[in-house]
């Protein structure tokens, strides 16, 4: 009986794996969701999926063979997306029956579990990158071996990706999942690693520029100078971007480029679905945390986050926004935008207590949160690298953590949110002019 019911489960996915491909690659459906928003604007990305679905009716019957296995309308939206993420990380098939174990009857499914979606897309990037810094070692050898053959008096590697998220998870994950769109059963994280691996030697390259330099050397002894001559070899090391994954590791057509395109403007609206509702519930959350470890010393006027000013700096206001990544008209921004280069310092606008340092790779990223007492706690997010530790106390003006692009961001900057009884309020209203 249980081989029956496995065997009965087994059909049912593969039904679904087929309606999945027949609504991902025959809707084209991140265009198609972005038209039928403009008419379902109250449902969110979910009733644009079900719009997108009805104008697909004469795929119905394939359809409602998944409403029928799955019953929840969002699954829908989900199927839309790169398969990869929507199954446990092993792969498509083994997402639904909990990988396939002798004795195993009934499917795991969390194809509607939007943390598990979201632990699987944090488990590719966190997989690719490992992949990248191993690919930047072969390319640190290569570059000694060159200056050694070269025989230069110094070298200097220039490495603009040091300490900073490299890749776009999300983009990779859409190429992979359209390079594979007819071979569901292929799909596993151990796969893509392979094909990345395979190709790993053409993930970065390099440059290189010979300078003859002069400088001078004092004697600490006799304080006598002396002029040196050096000859300095600089290495500038480039990453090959998507544009190369999709040409040269997935060898993508241009329809699966488009399928590519699809998948990932879809994985931005249902992650920016998800960024909604995770940042709702950390302002609760932090709200909590501030009356659970409370602080209070003493308490002056903010300062600004940089040494620089922030006012010139400001690239997004609070409140109603077009959402720089999806286009979403009267998109909710819970704090302002500082844009400043990669790796410029933080500082705390006020004296608290670190509350809150997380490091996910969707959502506000690398951020921490600061407990200033009285309610209020100010949010640091995207950032590259972060310099504290939850339970240590700052002071105004101390370094907390570097500017960066972590998380859902289209380049380097400070999302600096002020939050005052668990609810956004306008920086503006707190920052110094």
């Amino acid at each position: 009986m249980a081989e029956e019911n496995k065997n009965g489960l087994q059909e049912a996915a593969e039904k679904s794996a087929n309606a999945a491909h027949t609504i991902s690659g025959a809707v084209k459906t991140g265009k198609a969701i972005a038209a039928a928003s403009k008419g379902a604007a109250v449902g969110g990305p979910y009733g644009a999926a079900a719009g997108v679905l009805w104008g697909s009716r004469k795929h119905l019957g394939k359809i409602i063979i998944v409403m029928v296995a799955l019953l929840l309308l969002p699954v829908l939206f989900v199927l839309m997306l790169p398969s990869m993420i929507f199954s446990t990380i092993g792969g498509f098939f083994s997402g639904l029956f909990g990988g396939g174990d002798a004795g195993t009857e009934l499917p795991v499914m969390i194809m509607n579990d939007t943390a598990a979606i979201i632990e699987n897309i944090e488990t590719v990037g966190s997989s690719l990158n490992v992949i990248l810094l191993e690919s930047l070692d072969d390319l640190f050898a290569e570059i000694d071996k060159d200056f050694e053959d070269f025989s230069g008096d110094r070298k200097e590697i220039i490495n603009p990706y040091e300490n900073s998220n490299i890749i776009d998870a999300n983009l990779i994950i859409s190429q992979y999942c359209a390079a594979n769109e007819k071979d569901f059963e292929k799909i596993t994280l151990a796969d893509l690693e392979k094909t990345i691996r395979d190709n790993i030697g053409e993930l970065f390259s390099y440059t290189k520029q010979t300078k003859t330099e002069t400088s001078t050397k004092t004697d600490p002894e006799t304080d006598e100078e002396t002029e040196i001559t050096e000859t300095v070899v600089y290495y500038t090391i480039a990453y090959n971007g998507g544009t190369h994954f999709a040409d040269a590791v997935f060898l993508l057509s241009d329809e699966q480029k488009a399928l590519a395109a699809d998948y990932h403007s879809n994985l931005y609206l249902f992650l920016n679905d998800n960024l909604i509702t995770t940042a709702n519930t950390t302002h609760g959350l932090l709200a909590q945390m501030s009356l659970d470890n409370p602080y209070s010393g003493d308490t002056e006027s903010f300062g600004s986050p940089f040494a620089a000013g922030w006012l010139p700096a400001v690239t997004s206001e609070f409140g109603l926004r077009t959402d720089p990544i999806t286009g979403q008209i009267n998109s909710g921004h819970t704090g302002i935008d500082i844009a400043f280069a990669f790796g410029t310092e933080i500082k705390a606008v006020m004296s608290g207590k670190v509350i809150y340092v997380r490091y996910p790779t969707t959502g506000y990223g690398y951020h921490l949160a600061i407990n200033h007492g009285n309610g209020v706690v100010t949010l640091y997010a995207h950032c590259s690298k972060i310099l504290v530790n939850d339970g240590d106390i700052v002071s105004q003006g101390d370094v907390i953590a570097l500017v960066g692009s972590t998380g859902r961001s289209t380049g380097n900057h400070l999302h600096f949110e002020v939050i005052a009884d668990g609810i956004p309020q306008d920086p503006r209203g707190y920052l110094p002019k």
